[in-house]
């Protein structure tokens, strides 16, 4: 059995005080809970701190995993005696608890029996709590996609104009840029963060770069303020993917706008697919507003102050599911930065040997993914993750398999044919996802640690 040690890096993090619920905040908290005292904290009163508030205003022992009654415990998901089940990546079965998923049917039939089943008030309910969570404008979306689109024209790309993202994405990051007639231009990214790189970023500017698409990839924040400074010098928007990061300090603070989504494997997931374009401009939130849905003034029927615009506002009915699952967006966020801490240090040996390479336990993160790298490049990184499956039943994944310019159609052909990204494809060969999600059990995660450790150490010999 391999022993999970206790200890993480103090980064410093303010602990105690008002409950914020955001990366910082709960990258003390959970600090505060492997250290066995927790300080008084007041809750903001948002929405999306419901339960977690609930629980820092009472029973904070159940934010340790030892409690027999603890947020971690997941009776149904717990093997018998003698019983060694698979752990899987991501099961579909498990995206929602029984509970979520009751109280997702009781929405959308309230909302059904309403008629009102595209428009409605849940939609202005749920971007008044979102606007709250994250203290900017919030216009939600029919997906994350369709925010990356709204906003990247709201900010002004137009056909022909250049915008540059990171290869290591997933498509609809490129998609949402060609979708407004623009051009994708690849930059490199950080090796240590995996996002993109400002230097490269400045790099790849010309006189048609119209706008920066960074990708806080895995959930981990791009060096947003470096990217601010280069966008800046050459006079372009910034508009941030920020997708798998839903309640990361710092999401839209650098940027003209920042796009989420709420596809029902993200972190904040529901019955279909949503997302929601953040900004803290107001002028920009109305044209965003007016973009999402038709061109139309947000607040005066069928009449357009845009010249043109899409039907990309999130249904009434989803709307109505994501106001009866907010409450519980920041007890998932803490559970994911509570079980990402404890994976460092449950393979914190693999790591120090140089067998395994992990993240860092930092503050800007939302662990949406958690991936480590091998250092024998692909052959070996297949060979682990061959162990890890057939020997210890853990199911890992390689979340983007082809980078964007490695897609083979002409179009990626004619764009991309002199792409040059050393870090991109390094990161790429090496890298993997191990199980991390919202109903992920304590007794799973053991699994994974010890197939790891299994699978890992024969190199050494």
């Amino acid at each position: 059995m391999t022993t999970v040690a206790q200890d993480l890096p103090d980064t410093g993090v303010p602990r105690g005080g008002v409950f914020t619920g955001d990366s910082q905040g709960l990258h003390g908290l959970v600090l505060d809970v492997r250290g066995g005292t927790v300080p008084a904290y007041t809750s903001s009163g948002c929405v999306a701190h419901g339960e977690l508030a609930g629980l820092l205003a009472g029973r904070t022992d159940r934010l340790d995993p030892s409690a027999p009654d603890s947020v971690f415990h997941r009776e149904e998901h717990e093997p018998l005696p003698g019983e060694r089940r698979p752990v899987p990546f991501l099961p579909k079965s498990r995206l929602l608890t029984p509970a979520e998923q009751r109280v997702a049917a009781e929405c959308f039939a309230r909302t059904l029996a309403t008629g009102e089943l595209t428009s409605g008030p849940a939609v202005a309910t749920f971007e008044a709590a979102l606007a709250d969570f994250t203290g900017l404008h919030a216009t939600a979306t029919s997906s994350g996609t369709d925010g990356l689109i709204v906003a990247l024209r709201s900010v002004g790309v137009e056909p022909g104009d250049e915008v540059i993202i990171p290869a290591n994405s997933f498509a609809a990051t490129e998609n949402a840029v060609l979708a407004c007639g623009a051009v994708p231009v690849l930059a490199d990214v950080e090796p240590e963060r995996h996002t993109l790189d400002p230097v490269s970023a400045g790099a790849a500017v010309t006189s048609r770069t119209r706008a920066v698409l960074p990708v806080h990839l895995y959930g981990r924040l791009a060096d947003m303020a470096a990217l601010r400074r280069t966008a800046d010098a050459h006079g372009l928007r910034v508009v941030e993917d920020a997708c798998q990061a839903i309640g990361v300090t710092g999401v839209g603070r650098h940027s003209d706008a920042a796009v989420l989504s709420f596809n029902p494997y993200k972190n904040f997931g529901l019955t279909g697919k949503a997302g929601a374009v953040l900004t803290g401009d107001g002028e920009l939130a109305e044209r965003v507003r007016a973009i999402a849905y038709h061109g139309f003034h947000p607040d005066t029927k069928n009449v357009k102050t845009e010249p043109w615009g899409l039907n990309s506002k999130i249904d009434n009915p989803i709307a109505s599911v994501a106001m009866g699952l907010l409450p519980g967006l920041t007890l998932k966020n803490y559970r994911r930065a509570f079980l990402a801490g404890r994976y460092v240090t449950g393979l914190a040996e693999l790591h120090a040997a140089g067998l395994l390479t992990l993240p860092s336990f930092t503050p800007d993160h939302a662990w949406h993914l958690f991936t480590v790298r091998v250092p024998g490049g692909p052959a070996e990184r297949e060979r682990i993750r061959a162990r890890v499956r057939e020997d210890g039943g853990v199911e890992t994944d390689i979340y983007y398999p082809v980078l964007t310019h490695r897609q083979r159609t002409p179009l990626h052909g004619r764009l991309f044919s002199r792409s040059r990204l050393p870090h991109t494809e390094q990161l790429h060969t090496t890298a993997f996802q191990i199980p991390l999600h919202n109903q992920l059990s304590l007794t799973e995660q053991n699994r994974v640690i010890e197939a790891l450790h299994a699978a890992v150490r024969p190199t050494a010999r």
